[in-house]
């Protein structure tokens, strides 16, 4: 393989993204030469097994440099307008600044990934794998095998399934709620009686997530680091859909056949949000079993 030089990969913005692009930032970081990851803060633990150095999600790429972009935005490209070759999806106007557009596809989010790793020849297939480390396991050793509920999502109510209470009573064994910073008064109220595991950050998340036996979830960041963490993860659906934004390898529960899923939005027109309240706990209960 060609020398590829010095690589800035400018990776996604939230945590979802930021597993999705694993495999295709993995293939690259190991084939680059001076390698510079610009992320969020979560990414010091997610691309923890990756080489190269860490930047902050408002690093500029340098003029030496090949740039790699997994963010959609302008902003990101016009933080890489000084590097040599710029490779990204030409979304949100962004095309002029690119050396290298590509149109998204049709298929899955890790599927568009992939394609910027390919354009400069490495062939990515792989799905999203994090391991934790021996201590965080250990860490959790005392927390019992759970079913884990996963209720909020800082999306919001387009993506919030609003029945975690109804199928926590179903459950025999003991049940765990996990919830981000800032989420525990939220993740209470959606399962009311059970206390959150809340504010983790990603290495003990992964610890916790080892004693999990399988995790319910809206589609969220949380639920794609689960299953790159090789927990079982069923995940609800309404605005969204397994077949773009699905995590690798979990069981979907799809919200019902409606002319405007999956929309992607942020609001629903519609009163009470369908596409989710039409996901009768009996369901996600079939998908358990």
């Amino acid at each position: 393989m060609a020398d590829l030089g010095p690589l800035f990969l400018c990776a996604p913005r939230h945590l979802g993204d930021g597993v999705m692009a694993l495999p295709a930032l993995s293939a690259l970081a190991a084939a680059g030469g001076p390698v510079r990851i610009a992320c969020p803060a979560w990414g010091e633990v997610l691309y923890r097994d990756l080489p190269g150095d860490r930047a902050g999600p408002r690093a500029e790429a340098r003029p030496e440099e090949t740039a790699v972009l997994f963010p959609p935005s302008f902003r990101s490209a016009w933080l890489a307008r000084r590097a040599r070759r710029r490779i990204g999806l030409t979304t949100n106007g962004r095309g002029l600044l690119l050396t290298d557009g590509l149109e998204p596809g049709s298929g899955h989010r890790r599927d568009d990934y992939a394609a910027l790793a390919l354009r400069l020849g490495l062939q990515v297939e792989e799905p999203p794998r994090f391991r934790a480390t021996p201590a965080e396991r250990e860490a959790f050793g005392g927390l019992p095998v759970h079913v884990g509920l996963n209720p909020v999502s800082r999306s919001g109510p387009t993506v919030e399934w609003p029945f975690y209470a109804e199928l926590a009573a179903h459950l025999r064994e003991p049940v765990r709620v996990y919830a981000g910073p800032g989420e525990e008064a939220a993740a209470a109220a959606r399962v009311p009686g059970v206390e959150p595991l809340a504010g983790l950050d990603l290495g003990s998340l992964a610890g916790a997530l080892a004693r999990c036996r399988v995790l319910v979830s809206n589609d969220t960041g949380v639920a794609h680091f689960a299953a790159a963490c090789g927990t079982r993860v069923v995940v609800i659906h309404g605005s969204t859909t397994a077949l773009r934004t699905g995590p690798a390898g979990s069981k979907a529960v799809e919200g019902p056949d409606l002319p405007c899923r999956p929309c992607y939005r942020k609001r629903c027109p519609h009163p009470g949000v369908p596409c989710l309240s039409g996901i009768l706990p009996e369901r996600v209960w079939e998908a358990l079993r």
